[in-house]
């Protein structure tokens, strides 16, 4: 799994342990750690990185989250995408 995102994104994601986590700032540096990486590799990015590459919404493995929390419109909405990656709902908290 990769992330690729802004510089918060990624600080917080490095927090919870992803190692292969990549700060981006505009389309090129994107497609850039996509090909360094493979585009079959999972990805989580946030919705800045969706905006930016507008076509990785087409890939299966993409997983986005909104780049601020509240984007979130309640629980069920964190609850939705996690579903989605995990194919199973969890308990939120």
């Amino acid at each position: 799994m990769i992330v690729i995102g802004n510089q918060e994104f990624v600080t917080g994601m490095r927090f919870a342990g992803v190692k292969l986590c990549f700060a981006v700032k505009k389309r090129e540096d994107v497609l850039q750690v996509i090909v360094q990486h493979g585009k079959d590799q999972f990805m989580l990015v946030n919705a800045s990185v969706l905006e930016m590459v507008p076509e990785l919404k087409d890939l299966e493995n993409v997983v986005s989250l909104p780049d601020n929390a509240e984007n979130f419109g309640n629980i069920d909405d964190l609850k939705h995408i996690i579903k989605s990656v995990v194919g199973i709902e969890l308990e939120v908290v």
